[in-house]
């Protein structure tokens, strides 16, 4: 079990969010400002051995001197680098990963600093699970998306086109967030990690969702306070439902709105569309089907979503996708059965339930929503 834990710290010229958690295994913090970056070295555990930097080479152009010239040979640091991208995701990468850390006599002692996104700290994270039974684990997150991902402790691999099908549950021992970091996203990232936070928003705090939603029509600056305190709801959000079900046995499926159709698109879509923008899609999907099944939502309810979402430039085309092949690997999703998938619907915004469907009915949800979407027919498009 979680509990989670506020406060805010002045800290020479910034001001320094702070999260305490308590997972069953052990205690962490989060730390959140711009900037925090250059103060590594004093955040950082001083009992720890030995350091293994693991970054991709885009993250490793901006951050990865900044990072290392703040350790200031404070401990003893190695860098591992992996290709951007969710190819490096793969069992191949993580082998050579575990040799790298072999080679470096890694002990329990050490640590592994994941400074990058969501693929950086998965793979990173599913290695330090594994090595020697389970070393020290640091999120860096460079994204927005990974302030999702790097709390809560999944950490995998992917397998022959099936997302995060070989993995653990290891949480990390501290999590870093540097707001600085966002400055260097894409739009295509900056949608990604949003929609991660409307979901939080969506199943769980109505009044984070309009403010997310007023926030970034009105321009964003990601290191601002106004997204520094947004970020902090976002978290709270995921750390108050993972504190009730840490290994994802009820209500932490909850966090999975929107993903079993979203992990499906991105796995026809792959290296086209980020995993938010297919997440994305996915929660509009859901939305339907709650809309469909029990006339709690109203087309209003989506069209204010769908608005949003085309002002921000969310791609929203579904042209060479049927629906048999999103069907076809929703079937993969852990969570489902061989003949039920476990849904997250609405009943309204903050109130998420799991419904089972049963495939014929999801077939039959699939082959209405993506025709219908194709042709333009739903009011809420126009």
């Amino acid at each position: 079990m979680e509990k989670i834990s506020c406060r805010i710290q002045r800290k020479d010229s910034f001001i320094l969010i702070e999260l305490s958690v308590t997972a069953a295994s052990h205690n962490y913090h989060i730390s959140i400002d711009a900037g925090i970056r250059h103060k590594l070295a004093e955040l950082l555990d001083p009992s720890i051995e030995k350091l293994v930097i693991v970054t991709d080479e885009h993250v490793k152009r901006y951050y990865l001197d900044d990072c290392l010239h703040a350790l200031n040979l404070t401990f003893p640091t190695d860098i591992y680098v992996i290709p951007p991208g969710e190819q490096s995701k793969s069992l191949e990468e993580y082998k050579s990963l575990q040799q790298f850390l072999l080679r470096q006599r890694m002990t329990r002692k050490s640590a592994i600093l994941a400074l990058g996104g969501g693929v950086v700290g998965d793979l990173a994270g599913f290695a330090a699970a594994t090595y020697a039974r389970g070393i020290g684990f640091i999120q860096m997150p460079s994204t927005i998306l990974a302030h999702d991902s790097s709390i809560g402790g999944k950490v995998a691999v992917n397998l022959d086109g099936k997302k995060n099908i070989i993995g653990s549950f290891y949480p990390p021992h501290q999590v870093i967030f540097d707001l600085d970091m966002f400055q260097t996203l894409n739009d295509q990232e900056i949608r990604s990690g949003l929609a991660e936070m409307v979901k939080h928003g969506l199943i769980a705090d109505r009044r984070l969702y309009d403010d997310l939603l007023t926030f970034t029509r009105m321009g964003m600056d990601l290191s601002s306070s106004d997204f520094k305190h947004l970020l902090v709801r976002s978290i709270q959000v995921k750390n108050n439902i993972v504190q009730l079900d840490e290994k994802e046995t009820n209500i932490r499926q909850f966090l999975n709105f929107g993903h079993s159709f979203g992990h499906a698109l991105e796995a026809v879509r792959m290296n086209e569309r980020t995993h938010g923008e297919c997440v994305m899609l996915g929660m509009i999907f859901a939305l339907w089907v709650s809309n469909e099944k029990f006339n709690h939502l109203n087309d209003l309810s989506i069209q204010e979503l769908i608005h949003w979402v085309k002002k921000m430039d969310y791609p929203l085309n579904l042209d060479n996708v049927t629906s048999e092949e999103i069907l076809n690997l929703m079937k993969f999703d852990k969570k489902n059965t061989r003949d039920d998938f476990q849904f997250v619907l609405l009943e309204q915004v903050g109130k998420p339930y799991l419904q089972k469907i049963d495939v014929n009915t999801m077939e039959n949800y699939l082959n209405e929503f993506m025709t219908k979407w194709n042709q333009g027919e739903f009011n809420w498009l126009k």
